[in-house]
Formats: C-alpha cells, structure tokens, sequence
C-alpha cells in the first residue's frame, strides 16, 4: 500500500527508458507532423523533464524533489541519455543545465472549429537514436542495480518508491521471455518502506490494426496474445489511489484492478500514460 502524501523532504525517482533500436526509426504521425518514433520519444521525453523541473519550482528556486535518470538501450549497449552522469541527477542540476531548444510546429483545433498552426519551443533533453537491437534483458539488470542503490540510501528509505517508464516498440533480443520476466520481478521486487518500484511499460505503434490496450483489466490480457501477457507480466498493478484516475481516463465504465501498460500505444496514448503516472502518483507539492 502506498501513503497518498508524500512529505518534501522526500525525494521521488524517475527512471525513463528508451528503446532506442533500429525499429525505432519507423515513422509516425506527432505534433501533425511526420517524424521517426526516435524523434517522438525523444520530444515526449524531453517535455516530461522540463514538467519536472517546473513543478520543484518555487521562488525562483529549484527544490530538491526529484531524481531523474534517462537510460537509452540498442544494440549491445545500455547507457545514460543525460551526459555527464550514469545514474540518477538531482533535479536542482538538471535545472542548471542548457540544452539546446528547438521550436516545433503543430496544429490544434479552435473552439470554433479553425485550425491553427503553434509553435512550441522544447529543450531537447535526450537525443533521438534508432540503430542495432533491442538489448531490453540488460537494461533492466542495470535500471534494477541503479534503483537498489538509490532506495537504499538513508535519505531515500521512507520515499515513495521509483517509478520506472519503459519505452519500447518490441521485444528483447538479448534473452529468452523467461530470463526477461525474471528481470523485471527482480525490478519490481526492490522497495522502499513506502513500497514496491513501479514499471511502466509502454508499446509504441505506428499504424496497427490490433487494438490498444491502455490501463487494461487482468480480464482482458487474459483474451490477448502472447506477447501482450508478457509484457502486462513485466508491468506493476496500478496502486489504489491511482485507480480513480485511470477509472476516468478509460472512460468505460471498468472497475480495477488495473495494470501500469500500455500495448500498441500510440505517441499519443503514451503522452497520456506519462502524463497520468508522474502527475497522480507523485502529487504537486
């Protein structure tokens, strides 16, 4: 059980993880725009940093709320996407930092039913990337080392404990389904006293024609294929006191339990899900 309160002079971790192998240059539709699904995530991603830093701001000044690490993994290699550090970086430094910003232009929709073309200026925190396989087995060894290192300091032990996004658009190439899910249980089994990390897992898609599964009910992974169970196997249930809001963002009428994926997500489906486990499980302070 989760506490609903967490006190400011806790820390919160945030682990992203991006697939960043060669399917990863597939191209899709985001911002009305065309773009590689490398481009995509490295946009959603870069956007949930800057959330980040906005929300431990206060006076002008920067509060130590959050740990952040950005973890890319293709070929045989998993690595940091935030130069200079290998694990997590507090967010008072991220704040410090310059990145390069670009402006993006999208199209939105008036109330009055005019489109209209915005320009949105984004720090481009993570780099897009998509070359080799998919080396999924060793990220989550080393996402697993990472989180055991950081709930295990004295001042992390009563915080709430790490939520970990995965990103993917396949599976793993560096080892069986078996050795996989016992990676992740090994990841999920590592806690703080307020409880278990959480793993996010979210599928992209391009165009499919299989139905996306979001928040989906243990029912329904039942009825899905085999690499659906897999991956909703991987994934943490969703904590109660985030059921409400899942409840809403389903919109069907479903009652939990609820598990923290998402399969054949769209880029825009997987803005949501971002959006819904940084802002309900981790409170504004």
């Amino acid at each position: 059980m989760y506490r609903k309160e967490i006190t400011r002079s806790h820390r919160v971790a945030f682990v992203i993880a991006i697939d960043q192998s060669s399917s990863m240059y597939q191209r899709l539709t985001f911002l009305s725009r065309q773009c590689t699904k490398a481009e995509a995530v490295s946009i959603v991603a870069s956007r949930l940093i800057d959330e980040l830093i906005a929300r431990a701001r206060r006076d002008d000044d920067v509060r130590n709320y959050y740990d952040v690490a950005v973890i890319g993994y293709s070929g045989d290699s998993v690595y940091s996407l935030l130069d200079g550090s290998e694990g997590f970086m507090p967010i008072t430094l991220l704040a410090e930092r310059r990145p390069e910003q670009k402006l993006f232009a999208c199209e939105c929709v008036l109330p009055s039913g005019e489109h209209r073309i915005l320009t949105e200026k984004i720090s481009m925190w993570v780099p897009p990337k998509a070359g080799g396989a998919t080396p999924m087995y060793e990220m989550l060894l080393r996402v697993t080392e990472m989180v055991e290192r950081w709930s295990a300091e004295p001042q992390n032990r009563e915080s709430f404990p790490p939520v970990v996004f995965n990103i993917t658009d396949g599976e793993a190439t560096d080892a069986t389904p078996a050795m996989v899910l016992r990676a992740a249980e090994n990841l999920k089994a590592v806690a703080t006293e307020e409880g278990n990390v959480l793993l996010v897992n979210i599928h992209l898609s391009s165009e499919s024609e299989v139905e996306a599964m979001l928040f989906p009910q243990p029912g329904e992974i039942a009825k899905a294929d085999e690499a659906t169970r897999r991956m909703a196997e991987m994934s943490s249930p969703v904590p109660d006191e985030m059921c409400e809001v899942v409840r809403d963002f389903r919109a069907d009428g479903s009652r939990p339990p609820y598990i923290m994926m998402g399969y054949n997500a769209s880029i825009t489906q997987a803005v949501a899900m971002l959006n819904i486990g940084s802002r309900t499980l981790i409170k504004q302070r």
